[in-house]
């Protein structure tokens, strides 16, 4: 049997755009879907698994992988929920934020019409919400440097370094918190990086450019 429900969830993140970035000047046209994001997450988290493994490191990548994966499949229901929507509904914003996702989590695992299978899904999505175990680290390491990643991609294409410059500096400071050396060293070379490119383009201080699209 084929859970044809479930797969179109999956599907639905292609068409999902992450609509966070608008709140950042990003032109909608240049915003990511929430698919390309999962893929990006799972290929880094991969990586890093990897690396770590090579540094006699054991860590479970079957697990990485599903946490990547799968982690931000609710968001086929509730949307990319942006931080500054979250600002609106006050302290309660976070909690309504996991109450929502927890629901469409069921949902969407509902779907896939097989107990044994939604058990081993369930368990990784609360895996990664604990953000506990190294292989949750992992994945939300993973998950940052993606954002770090994106935002050098838009200044690449002529956004603001002030503008995304919020966002940089939360995303680095969580890292920060996920104590994961690798991580820390990566997230410091695409510090350089990113200076690096704004010194070239010697615009760094501009609030917004306008990106010309073909």
């Amino acid at each position: 049997m084929i859970p044809l429900k479930f797969l179109d969830h999956v599907m639905r993140l292609k068409l999902v755009p992450r609509s966070g970035w608008i709140s950042y000047r990003i032109n909608k046209h240049d915003v990511e879907p929430v698919s390309s994001h999962s893929y990006s997450v799972a290929t880094i988290a991969l990586t890093l698994s990897e690396m770590m493994r090579l540094r006699n490191q054991r860590i479970n990548e079957e697990e990485v992988l599903r946490m990547a994966l799968l982690h931000d499949l609710p968001e086929s229901l509730t949307f990319d929920i942006s931080k500054e929507y979250l600002t609106y509904l006050g302290r309660k914003g976070s909690q309504l934020k996991t109450h929502l996702e927890r629901r469409a989590t069921s949902k969407i695992l509902t779907a896939l019409q097989n107990k044994s299978l939604t058990r081993i899904f369930r368990t990784s999505f609360e895996e990664y919400r604990a953000s506990k175990s190294l292989e949750a680290r992992i994945v939300h390491c993973a998950d940052g440097l993606d954002l770090l990643l994106q935002v050098i991609e838009y200044e690449t294409m002529g956004y603001s370094k002030m503008t995304l410059d919020p966002i940089w500096k939360e995303t680095r400071s969580k890292l920060a918190g996920h104590g994961l050396t690798l991580a820390e060293e990566w997230a410091s070379k695409l510090e350089r990086v990113r200076r690096s490119l704004n010194t070239r383009r010697g615009r760094g201080n501009s609030r917004f450019v306008s990106v010309k699209r073909s």
